[in-house]
């Protein structure tokens, strides 16, 4: 199949009038009420901080040919790698469909790599996986995983193909997380969102990334009673994925699948040339920076605080305060606290001022919940 052509496929596949009936069954009315969430010290669990492979011109997807190889690029996807992987891994592992279905080396055991081998391999391709760290141990498993394609480029240094392509994947990559839902093996679920604003939010004409399709449900409202005391609110059913869960049903389907995996750490893009493998995709995130030289790839530092579960909370939210973004995700192993986006630090050490204003922002939040 040619690519045009899959993603033709892909697009239509993710647009049928009944995608989201099952969101909306399965999500809580959207102005029920709100159980507030416990944020205060003696329940955090733990804080950790990642780096996400940020290029403001967008993910880096494509095929070259080195000398009698073939290598495929799927990295760079900012604070959006676990809501693009499905269908950026599906775009890659056809561009090495069409190299030859011969054996693959896929680099790298994160979101990006472990959908990609597992794509690759139900294709019909022999594929092995190369990488230094698998899940639990991954950048992955640190991402907040809010399905919400944002944070991976910026419009004005963006190609067009990129920009005519990039909903059709953002489409692929829901549609595929829809599966997931109802099987709790995997840690991912609908949760009503709410998108909190001291200014009116956008209007209703102006599309979401990835097309307003992908958002049902989508109202605006003006009742600060009810919103926790802000004035404006935008709300829609969204996808949370726990990446703990997540990714370790990945690797087993993986696995499962026939995928060899070896343990091994690349010192630069020389090593990756030499595998025996005449295909190679390279799912290397943040590593593509040094292994390929790509002047565009940043860092971006992001921490969350991680506080015990509270079933009863079945909401997410988003906001803007004066101090800086806040952000609530409920998950089944935790309470994720985060909001911080810190282009070019590399420092993987906890802020522990950036805790505390956590934990103070979440809990004037949650004074206002009902």
């Amino acid at each position: 199949m040619k690519r045009r052509e899959f993603l033709g496929l892909a697009g239509a596949a993710a647009l049928t009038p009944a995608a989201f009936s099952a969101a909306r069954a399965q999500v809580a009315a959207v102005d029920a009420p709100f159980a507030p969430v416990l944020s205060s010290p003696d329940r955090v669990i733990r804080t950790v901080v990642g780096l996400r492979p940020y290029r403001a011109p967008g993910y880096v997807l494509r095929a070259e040919r080195i000398s009698r190889k073939t290598l495929v690029h799927n990295y760079g996807h900012g604070g959006a790698g676990v809501t693009m992987s499905w269908g950026c891994s599906a775009v890659a592992a056809e561009l090495a469909a069409q190299a030859g279905r011969g054996e693959i080396a896929v680099i790298g055991a994160g979101v990006m790599g472990l959908t990609t081998a597992l794509l690759a391999r139900r294709a019909g391709m022999d594929v092995t996986l190369y990488a230094e760290h698998l899940p639990p141990h991954t950048t992955s498993n640190i991402a907040g995983a809010f399905w919400y394609p944002s944070s991976l480029f910026e419009r004005e240094a963006a190609s067009r193909d990129f920009l005519q392509l990039f909903p059709q994947l953002a489409r692929y990559s829901q549609r595929a997380f829809q599966h997931f839902v109802n099987d709790p093996n995997y840690g991912v679920r609908w949760v009503r969102h709410q998108d909190l604003r001291y200014r009116p939010p956008r209007q209703l004409d102006g599309e979401l990334p990835g097309g307003d399709a992908l958002y049902p449900g989508r109202a605006f409202h003006s009742d600060p009673e009810r919103w926790f005391g802000y004035p404006y609110a935008m709300t829609y059913a969204a996808l949370i994925i726990d990446p703990d869960i997540y990714l370790r049903a990945l690797l087993r389907d993986v696995e499962n699948a026939g995928v060899a995996i070896r343990r091994t750490r690349f010192a630069d893009a020389t090593e990756i040339m030499r595998l025996r493998e005449r295909v190679i995709i390279n799912c290397t995130g943040l590593g593509s920076g040094e292994l390929f030289e790509d002047e565009h790839l940043v860092p971006v530092r992001g921490q969350l605080t991680h506080l015990l579960p509270q079933p009863e909370v079945d909401y997410s939210y988003v906001t803007g305060t004066p101090e800086g973004t806040l952000y609530m995700f409920p998950r089944q192993s935790s309470i994720v606290l985060g909001g911080t986006h810190e282009h070019g630090e590399t420092s993987t050490q906890v802020d522990e001022s950036q805790v505390e204003r956590m934990l103070r922002g979440h809990a004037a939040i949650a004074a206002a919940a009902r």
